[in-house]
């Protein structure tokens, strides 16, 4: 099985998070695929924020939900000062074939954080015929639900942080209850077992590895992706595997 290289929050150690400069390093940097967060703005507007609130990535004190997307495309990160991208910004970013391998080029993971932004995120996927290359993931049990009927053509996966054994096996189940094909789980909860489980229900299995060190403890498992700061690190380690 090829286990995917995904570019947690477009590179944060080589460059903005959940910027376009970001995207580009993550390709650069050997990624497969690069992980955004998407919230909407007031009037509807999917953008790229990890956060609730714009405070930490650019030093202004609002609720992204609270704001237009013309005040979030006016905000300026405080790393590279690149503006607030939106999410169609991003896609359009994503480029051609630019990675080795892959014929449909750059993929993107989008995590919605905002429960309500489902529909707007799924639209500005279809808008920028990028749908060979999406993931759509959240930790949200509604939003998975609606994209998994609403865009069936694309992968859904939840996203949950259980550690406790008793726990996994209702994530999984909760899983296969929206309709997911697919699972991100926390890095501790990755064993034999809980892929197998996973892979019994049809699941994909993914997971980001916080700590660098800690990347060879799982790196024999089966995983279809790891979430990663270090992406050329963890491309080369899955080359040696």
């Amino acid at each position: 099985m090829s286990t995917a290289v995904i570019a947690h929050r477009t590179c944060p150690r080589d460059a903005a998070e959940n910027s376009l400069e970001g995207i580009r390093r993550a390709a650069e940097l050997g990624a497969h695929i690069v992980e955004l967060d998407a919230r909407c703005t007031r009037d509807g507007v999917p953008i790229l924020m990890h956060d609730p609130t714009t405070l930490r990535t650019t030093g202004a004190p609002w609720l992204a939900r609270w704001i237009s997307s013309e005040t979030a495309r006016g905000l300026r990160l405080r790393k590279n000062g690149e503006p607030v991208p939106t999410l169609s910004d991003a896609l359009a970013a994503l480029g051609p074939g630019s990675v080795p391998g892959r014929e449909a080029g750059l993929g993107v993971a989008i995590d919605i954080k905002d429960p309500t932004a489902g529909p707007a995120v799924v639209d500005a996927v279809r808008v920028a015929n990028v749908e060979s290359r999406v993931l759509l993931w959240s930790q949200h049990m509604d939003v998975v639900r609606f994209t998994a009927r609403a865009a069936p053509d694309l992968e859904s996966a939840l996203l949950r942080d259980t550690r406790h054994p008793a726990r996994h096996q209702e994530f999984l189940d909760g899983a296969v209850e929206v309709g997911a094909r697919g699972v991100s789980a926390h890095w501790n909860a990755l064993s034999p077992e809980f892929v197998d489980a996973a892979a019994q229900r049809g699941l994909s299995v993914y997971s980001w590895c916080k700590r660098r060190a800690a990347l060879h403890e799982k790196l024999a498992l089966p995983l279809a992706g790891i979430v990663t700061d270090w992406p050329s690190e963890v491309r080369l380690a899955l080359a040696g595997r």
